[in-house]
């Protein structure tokens, strides 16, 4: 029986370049030391649960801030990850 060459060869064209990409940029990130910076993690961490958004006195700007924490388990009694994740945007609009 003969090896359908060509859907496999679609197949890697179509996320081979994905796939190295994503190694390359995980080669990268391994390479280069990793530095946190403090004030930014001090900052998510003051972050309250849930979505907020707040627009300020001129109404030329709109903060938003936004948590989850989630614990995902592997079957009921499983080992399991907590998931915490914190966002912080604005948005700042201005005429020029």
């Amino acid at each position: 029986m003969a090896i359908p060459i060509l859907p496999i060869a679609g197949a890697v064209l179509k996320y081979g370049p994905v796939a190295a990409a994503s190694l390359a940029a995980l080669a990268y990130m391994r390479a280069q030391p990793a530095h946190a910076d403090e004030r930014a993690e001090d900052l998510l961490d003051e972050v309250d649960e849930g979505l907020n958004a707040t627009r300020s006195h001129e109404g030329r700007q709109l903060n938003t801030r936004a948590r989850t924490r989630r614990v995902i388990r592997v079957g009921s009694k499983g080992p399991g990850v907590e998931v915490d994740a914190a966002f912080l945007g604005r948005v700042r609009m201005r005429r020029v």
